[in-house]
């Protein structure tokens, strides 16, 4: 994606996932913003991917990324509120979106995703680092990087970011998408070497079109699912890099109106269709449980850039049966959604945005069962972990609250 200025238009609108304001209003911000010139341990970093570590001789670590380049890992017990170590992935005006664990020729490695493109460690160098600890402050070396194509921002400072990544177990290939026209891009992590892209000119999906998740199903005929600022969710082959289908959210929750529910009460919604005229929907995150596909996202009406403003502002949640593709249910809502997880313990999808409180929706049916208030008011990660049965929610203020079940239990805090 090119982007002749940081302070463009075009430029904030193809970086939803950004910095959000500390306030209760969000913003979009640029890289040259006052939060990123800010101390790396300042709280006014924003917090855009968490995951929980696999769990070693009765341990497991909470990790995170930031937007000033941070990787902060804690202690999931609570033992304390503060990390345990502060990893220097990148310099302080990079942006790191997302991490996530994954077992690769028998290595558990941590894979971190940003502007400097992929990262990729060995999970057991951050176990020593901790076990050796003198600062609190590290650097460690990645064992592998990855970055998309040469983009002509580049020249302006602004490089192509890979937004998220998502793995295959099967045939060994890490996915990542990205906010340049190539859309998600395929490694093989064995050879470490480009395999190709799809979601780009070649599929004519060459939009500008930033893409904020890729999904991996590759027990299902290597299906990878690719959402962003289109507002569809695309269905390719991941073997062949072939299109499948595509889906538009909007059409799709329009067109069976009889499968969504309304969780809204503002003036801005008439009761003949889910969005009024003009509005642009978005997908912001996918998870599945088995054969059954979550999405969500939101909307913007004009030039109404706030999303916390406006009665035009919208969100929604949706599921689809995977193997045929079908809608089965839907709702509107009056928030945006960046984040949506499946809770195993719980059934449910967990769901969070700009509304400051985790959303639980029932599995089976996609109803709305329950939402639980939050300390950030803009939140961008959800991680979920099965013993205990702990929820994690982060984003702007630079803190996760931790939830048991549906109670807030602790706050971590970088």
């Amino acid at each position: 994606m090119i982007r002749l200025s940081p302070f463009s238009t075009d430029f904030a609108a193809s970086k939803r996932k950004f910095f959000g304001s500390t306030t209760n209003e969000y913003s979009y911000g640029s890289r040259s913003s006052a939060s990123c010139k800010k101390s790396r341990l300042s709280t006014s970093c924003t917090l855009f991917g968490s995951a929980f570590s696999p769990t070693l001789s009765g341990k497991t670590y909470l990790v995170a990324c930031t937007s000033n380049g941070l990787i902060c890992i804690w202690d999931s017990t609570g033992a304390s509120t503060e990390p345990i170590i502060r990893v220097e992935a990148t310099t302080a005006d990079k942006v790191l979106y997302d991490v996530q664990f994954i077992e690769s020729s028998g290595d558990t490695l941590l894979v971190v995703s940003g502007d400097p493109g992929i990262l990729l460690y060995k999970w057991s160098a951050f176990l020593n680092a901790m076990d050796n600890l003198i600062d609190g402050n590290v650097v460690l070396e990645p064992i592998a990087k990855f970055k998309p194509h040469p983009s002509p921002s580049d020249a302006f400072g602004e490089p192509v970011e890979i937004n998220c990544t998502s793995y295959s177990a099967v045939d060994n290939m890490l996915y990542g998408g990205a906010g340049d026209a190539f859309g998600c891009y395929q490694w093989d992590l064995k050879s470490e070497k480009l395999v190709g892209t799809f979601g780009g000119a070649e599929n004519n999906r060459c939009s500008g079109d930033y893409l904020h998740d890729v999904l991996s199903i590759p027990n299902n005929n290597h299906l990878v699912l690719t959402a962003g600022e289109d507002g569809a969710i695309t269905f390719w082959d991941g073997k062949e890099r072939k299109l499948i289908e595509t889906i538009n959210v909007q059409n799709t929750m329009n067109t069976n109106k009889q499968s969504v529910s309304w969780q809204v009460q503002n003036k801005g919604f008439g009761s003949t269709q889910q969005w009024s005229n003009g509005s642009n929907l978005w997908v912001s995150s996918m998870d599945n449980k088995g054969d059954w596909l979550a999405a969500v996202g939101g909307s913007e009406s004009g030039n109404n850039m706030s999303l916390r403003s406006g009665t035009n502002t919208a969100g929604f949640m949706a599921t689809w049966h995977l193997p045929t593709r079908t809608f089965n249910s839907g709702s509107v809502t009056r928030e945006s959604y960046n984040a949506i997880t499946y809770n195993q313990n719980l059934d449910s999808y967990v769901s969070a945005g700009n509304n400051g409180r985790l959303t639980f929706w029932d599995s089976a049916t996609g109803e709305c069962t329950g939402r639980s208030g939050c300390t950030p008011s803009m939140i961008y990660t959800l991680c979920c972990n099965t013993v205990p049965n702990m929820i994690v929610a982060g984003g702007t203020g630079g803190s996760l609250d931790c939830f048991i079940d549906r109670v807030k239990a602790s706050n971590f805090t970088t």
